[in-house]
């Protein structure tokens, strides 16, 4: 059997989404984060072709909450950064029997078991698969042969760099760009396009939709500055 396990990193809370900070307090940052990461989670876990789903946090309280999901914890050793984490995790998974690795984050409130079953299902067992940003700079989904033929070099304009390393190595990356995959969240732009892809027939995950309404999230372009500006419930 061709066990896929997805693999969904997550940053200490108190270091999420700082470029948010101009607009949303550290509190709603948050429960942004959190919603988020919940509809990616519940996405990954209605996907047929994934055997298992493993979260990368150091983060107790988080692991506990999406625990009563059926998701399991994997807590790196601290201090490498993101790409070693993953790599951890991702020789964890290789020896619990894991022979392809998806790596989704956790930012992707657009994020559906359809796209995701598609994504997945159109991928060549031996060709790793990647989904563009909404930029093409970065990488938001990755999957690949497990155990890893190639380090992981997630982080600014990583897909550039995916690209150009697989070039060297004479190997080939399928990128894929897709609206739904794309859209990370991560400044004020990237939440205003949010507030507004129910216009564009895009759905918002549940999670992401209840915090969006609970907290009444808006944000209203300032004239003298240029700048958005947050109208909501702190």
């Amino acid at each position: 059997m061709n066990e896929i396990w997805a693999l969904v990193p997550l940053k200490e809370l108190a270091q999420v989404k700082n470029r948010l900070a101009p607009v949303l307090t550290a509190e709603l940052r948050r429960e942004l984060v959190l919603a988020m990461a919940q509809d990616v989670v519940s996405a990954l876990l209605d996907v047929d072709l994934i055997t298992r789903v493993l979260l990368v946090t150091n983060e107790s309280s988080v692991a506990h909450l999406f625990s009563t999901m059926g998701v399991d914890n994997f807590r790196p050793e601290q201090g490498g950064g993101l790409n070693t984490e993953l790599e951890q995790a991702v020789d964890y998974a290789t020896v619990q029997g894991a022979r392809q690795i998806l790596i989704v984050h956790a930012d992707l409130p657009l994020l559906t078991p359809l796209v995701l079953g598609e994504f997945i299902a159109a991928a060549s067992p031996d060709i790793t698969r990647a989904a563009a940003c909404k930029t093409s700079a970065g990488t938001n989904l990755l999957l690949t042969e497990s155990p890893l033929r190639f380090p992981l070099v997630f982080g600014s304009n990583s897909l550039r760099a995916f690209r150009k390393m697989f070039i060297r190595q004479g190997r080939t990356l399928d990128v894929v760009k897709h609206p739904q995959l794309a859209m990370d969240i991560d400044t004020p732009d990237d939440l205003h396009n949010l507030l507004h892809q129910s216009e564009a027939g895009y759905p918002v995950g549940t999670a992401t939709r209840k915090f969006l309404v609970r907290r009444e999230i808006d944000l209203i372009n300032d004239a003298e500055t240029g700048r958005w500006k947050f109208i909501g419930t702190n």
